[in-house]
């Protein structure tokens, strides 16, 4: 068992976990189908999951909780690195959620199938990304002279930021508050490497 991808399914669905015991094969395989489309950005109808509810007369709430945890197990695992969650892994991680074994066969067709890859593209094109730093320049400069006298001879760093959007942000920081900042980005650049390790972090290209 993938004891990383199981904890992050487990943590995920939380309160979702109790309605998958009741999804049935026929309920499934729509909102599986929808939820390849979701992933893909193909367009979806408005109120389809209201018809689908209405269809196999089940409450809207187990509707939306089925879908909502399909969707969730598809992106998680197509977010994994490639060949880090086995077939007979997935599978039992499925089973051990009380999933019906043709729901399990259907989402295991769809994460190692031949669509794999246009998924993960569609995936990655549906995942918002923050601007990049592009390039930082930095001075230091010494105020000679100022009304404020605690200043006077006290080093500040100017810095100019550039981000790959193409915006531009300048700001001048204190000793102490660059100091600070050096320290966070270096406790960041920890954590992002401790998750790395345990391999929460491996890239969604990864083929």
């Amino acid at each position: 068992m993938s004891t990383t991808f199981q904890m992050q399914v487990h943590s995920s669905l939380a309160n979702k976990i109790k309605y998958l015991a009741e999804l049935k094969k026929m309920i499934a395989r729509p909102l599986t189908q929808l939820a390849v489309k979701a992933i893909e950005q193909e367009h979806i109808e408005p109120g389809i999951l209201e018809r689908i509810s209405e269809k196999y007369n089940v409450p809207q709430e187990n509707v939306d909780e089925w879908y909502a945890a399909i969707l969730t197990i598809l992106r998680l695992h197509l977010r994994s690195t490639a060949g880090s969650v086995k077939p007979t892994e997935f599978k039992q991680c499925l089973q051990e959620l009380k999933l019906a074994p043709e729901c399990i066969e259907d989402l295991s067709t769809v994460v190692y199938g031949q669509r794999r890859p246009v998924l993960i593209h569609g995936l990655i094109n549906d995942t918002n990304f923050y601007p990049r730093l592009k390039s930082c320049k930095w001075r230091v400069d010494i105020t000679i002279s100022s009304s404020v006298l605690s200043r006077v001879l006290e080093p500040s760093i100017l810095m100019e930021w550039t981000l790959n959007t193409g915006e531009r942000h300048i700001f001048e920081l204190s000793l102490a508050r660059f100091h600070q900042l050096r320290h966070t980005v270096a406790s960041l650049l920890l954590e992002m490497q401790s998750m790395e390790n345990c391999g929460l972090l491996k890239s969604v290209q990864t083929s």
